[in-house]
Order: C-alpha cells, then sequence, then structure tokens
C-alpha cells in the first residue's frame, strides 16, 4: 500500500466479494461429497508408555492430518473461478470432517536420530498411515457469543471516509477483511500499527480510532471508473482464542493484501476456523453501497 508524505489512505474499491469471505451464495450451496484422502501420523515412545499408548497417539495424529486435509479439499472444490477471480461461499460454508471409514495400510516402529543430536541413542518412534473417507459436517452457529458491526454510513459518496465500528458479547480477537473489485482481500485488522487486536464484552472497537486517524490512517471508498454504483462489504470474525487466520509473511505496508490469485490464503481461513469448536468463532458482514 502506498505511503503518501504524512497521511496513509486505504482506498476500498467495490465490486464482486469474495463469496468466501462474503458468503452471499452459500444458501443453495450443495455440501461437498465425502473424500477419501491418505494421512500420516506419528508419535515418539515416551517414558512407561505402553505400545498400545504409542500406536493410539500416532493414529490419532495421522486421523487429524486427514481430517485436515479433507478440509482444504472440501474448500477446493467449493471454490468456482470466475473472470480470474474467486466467487465461491467461504464463510458461511465452513467445513469440518467426520470420518466414516478408516484402513490403516502402514504401522512400524522406527528409530530416528535428530540432527542437532550427533550423540546419544535414537528415538523410537511409531509412524501409521491411514486411508480415510471423510464426511462434511457444516458449522452450527451456537448462542452466547455474537459479534455486531456497523459502518457510519450505508450509502457513501465517492471518496468519503468509512468507520467501522465493533461490538462483541465474550471477549474475543478481531480478523477485520476488506475485498476488492478485482477479487484482493485486506486484512485491515490486525495491522501493522494495531498488532494486539484483542475486544472486551460489550467494549465498542472503532476502526480506524482516533489514534490511528490522527497518524494519517484514513480508510476511503471509491468508485470503480465508469460505475455509478458499487456495493462493497467488510467482513468481521471474532474467536474466542488469540488465533491467526492468516500467513505471518511481512509487509511493507501497514496493511497486508492478497491478489485475487493468492487464493490460498483464503483457503487458510477457511482451515484454521475448521480446525475451531463452532462455539469459539462467530462473524458478521457490513455491507454498503458507494455512489457519485
Amino acid at each position: 500500500m502506498p505511503l503518501s508524505h504524512s497521511a496513509f489512505f486505504v482506498t476500498l474499491q467495490v465490486g464482486a466479494i469474495l463469496g468466501m469471505l462474503v458468503g452471499e451464495n452459500s444458501a443453495g450451496a450443495e455440501p461437498p461429497a465425502s473424500v477419501t484422502v491418505v494421512a500420516e501420523g506419528v508419535a515418539p515412545f515416551l517414558k512407561d508408555m505402553s505400545l498400545s499408548e504409542v500406536r493410539g497417539r500416532a493414529r490419532d495424529d495421522a486421523r487429524r492430518n486427514a481430517i485436515e486435509q479433507a478440509v482444504g479439499v472440501f474448500v477446493r472444490s467449493a471454490s468456482v473461478l470466475h473472470n480470474s477471480q474467486i466467487t465461491d461461499e467461504l464463510i458461511s460454508s465452513v467445513s469440518r470432517g467426520v470420518i466414516e471409514q478408516e484402513q490403516w495400510t502402514t504401522e512400524e516402529i522406527q528409530e530416528v536420530k535428530e540432527e542437532k543430536k550427533r550423540s546419544g541413542p535414537a528415538m523410537a518412534m511409531y509412524r501409521t498411515t491411514v486411508k480415510a473417507q471423510v464426511r462434511p459436517v457444516r458449522v452450527e452457529r451456537r448462542a452466547g457469543f455474537d459479534v455486531r458491526g456497523g459502518l457510519n454510513k450505508t450509502v457513501f459518496q465517492d471518496n468519503e471516509e468509512a468507520l467501522i465500528k465493533i461490538r462483541s458479547t465474550q471477549p474475543a480477537y478481531l480478523h477485520v477483511f476488506s475485498v476488492t473489485q478485482d477479487g484482493s482481500v485486506t486484512l485491515l485488522l490486525p495491522n501493522k500499527f494495531v498488532e494486539r487486536n484483542q475486544i472486551l464484552p460489550d467494549q465498542e472497537v472503532v476502526f480506524p480510532s482516533e489514534t490511528l486517524r490522527a497518524m494519517g490512517v484514513r480508510l476511503r471508498v471509491s468508485l470503480p471508473k465508469g460505475e455509478r454504483l458499487a456495493r462493497e462489504y467488510i467482513k468481521v470474525i471474532a474467536t474466542r482464542k488469540p488465533v491467526s487466520l492468516v500467513g505471518e509473511e511481512a509487509s511493507n505496508g501497514v496493511f497486508r493484501t492478497y491478489t485475487g490469485a493468492e487464493n490460498g490464503m483464503v483457503q487458510d481461513v477457511i482451515k484454521r476456523l475448521a480446525q475451531l469448536e463452532d462455539e469459539d468463532w462467530n462473524e458478521t458482514t457490513l455491507p454498503y453501497e458507494v455512489r457519485p
């Protein structure tokens, strides 16, 4: 993102929204079919552990890896590429997996020596491989954890400032996304200046805050060239646990932006949400329009 003198402007252009973040088309979406994956699990022999205990830990590790692999397949199968943009359903179609059938194809004990330790005995590891049929299970929202949000306007004029207000009924950690017309996703929160994204119960968070605005950070909306009307969405995701929904790669700007071609970032968001319990996260979508 460019930095011009003392003012930093984030232009929120509008258009085809990443459905994975907005969930517009989820109502009629068919659930993905079961998939068969092959995954490996390992567990070390620790002191006083029996063979059956170590085997059980290795198999549990393989089952977790199989479900995580299957969730990635579910996400990819829901994706539809159109005009170089991802227009799939994402958040509202988050799935976890349940193993319906499993076949253990390899089970063996191996001796593994750490590269850093040139001396000393090798460690015994139990290694197993499972061929699993995994069925997707839709996430179901539960009462008790609610996140609400709003904008200072529902209809903006071109180049006006936008302010985002967020409340949560429980202590939570916030991730706030914006999506551009070309399918790029901008992570607004957390960011370079605001790494601590925690919110207290019924505390109102305003973004950008007065402190950020005093530094020149502004959110401005703009119409794509030649358009007379645009619709934008902000996606707010709140989690009870301090998880990072996106990668930790470095960014030269205040906010990290991912192009439409970098759809792996959005898949990572879904996979990490799928690993949480249903009651440990919630989300809301904030739509608005931009006119000349």
